[in-house]
């Protein structure tokens, strides 16, 4: 397994709860339907949101780009497995470019303590 791309992300989460206050929109701006379904599903706190939102600009890091080349937010999906361990589904020009990459595995690991989320991401 070679390391293609790594991506690491720090949120504060006190701006992510402004946003959630006074954005009627960065929920769809920046989560899928069935992402934003889970969330509220699970009562998802400030913190565990701003964790996800880290791990999308993780992995557009991890891809060596930004919001270049029509890429988004909601290209990136971030769920959980039953065991609790995160993970990412790509779509759109977001998964063309990790495919054109020869990305063929994502690992993830989000965490938050003391006011911050941090997300690591590495394509492989």
């Amino acid at each position: 397994m070679s390391i293609l791309g790594h991506g690491v992300d720090l949120v504060d989460v006190a701006e992510v709860e402004q946003l959630l206050l006074l954005s009627d929109d960065f929920l769809d701006r920046s989560f899928t339907e069935r992402e934003r379904d889970i969330l509220t599903e699970i009562a998802a706190s400030p913190e565990r949101i701003a964790a996800r939102f880290a791990a999308k600009e993780a992995v557009l890091k991890a891809l060596q780009t930004g919001f270049s080349n029509g890429l988004s937010f909601l290209d990136i999906e971030v769920f959980n497995h039953p065991s609790g361990a995160p993970y990412v589904i790509l779509h759109g020009p977001t998964r063309q470019l990790s495919d054109s990459l020869g990305v063929s595995r994502w690992l993830i690991s989000l965490s938050h303590d003391g006011g911050k989320a941090i997300a690591s991401v590495v394509a492989t």
